[in-house]
């Protein structure tokens, strides 16, 4: 009975950990330590106390999830641990298509020799082959590296 009691109190202690540190390996050690009490349990007790004690200590790790996003996130300890703020992202810029090259545009920004470029009402990353281009000069789409235009002064 020890060993049943202990191993489903280690899966408790690694679920605990496990919502503090997200990666899934403390997680599957949990869930191995519950397979294991309950197969224990199936074992010196029959197939209804195994089923028992694998159901009561699902319900205790789902208690325990809930107490810990709930309550302890709101503690002194759990503000230390939890996150506070969304992070802002956007994502990266379109892959032009092959049809752009050959077309004319305008230089958004300074190209010094990158800048941004407006061409076919869309905004590009681009690099000059001229080297210096000013901003609201015109030009011209010779190739494409990935998702950067390559430009020449027109």
């Amino acid at each position: 009975m020890m060993w049943i009691v202990g191993l489903i109190g280690v899966a408790l202690v690694l679920i605990f950990c496990e919502v503090l540190l997200p990666g899934g390996l403390l997680g599957v050690l949990a869930a191995c330590c519950m397979i294991a009490a309950t197969a224990i349990a199936s074992q010196e007790y029959g197939i209804l106390a195994g089923a028992a004690v694998f159901i009561g200590s699902l319900v205790a790790a789902l208690v325990l999830t809930i107490v810990e996003f709930k309550f302890f996130a709101n503690t002194r300890y759990g503000k230390s641990l939890f996150l506070k703020h969304t992070i802002q992202s956007h994502l990266n810029p379109d892959r032009a298509k092959d049809l752009i090259i050959g077309q004319s545009g305008t230089a958004l920004t300074r190209l010094n020799p990158s800048g941004k470029i407006h061409v076919d009402d869309r905004n590009y990353e681009a690099f000059s082959q001229d080297g210096y281009v000013e901003a609201g000069e015109s030009v011209k789409v010779i190739s494409q590296d990935g998702f950067k235009l390559t430009i020449q002064k027109l």
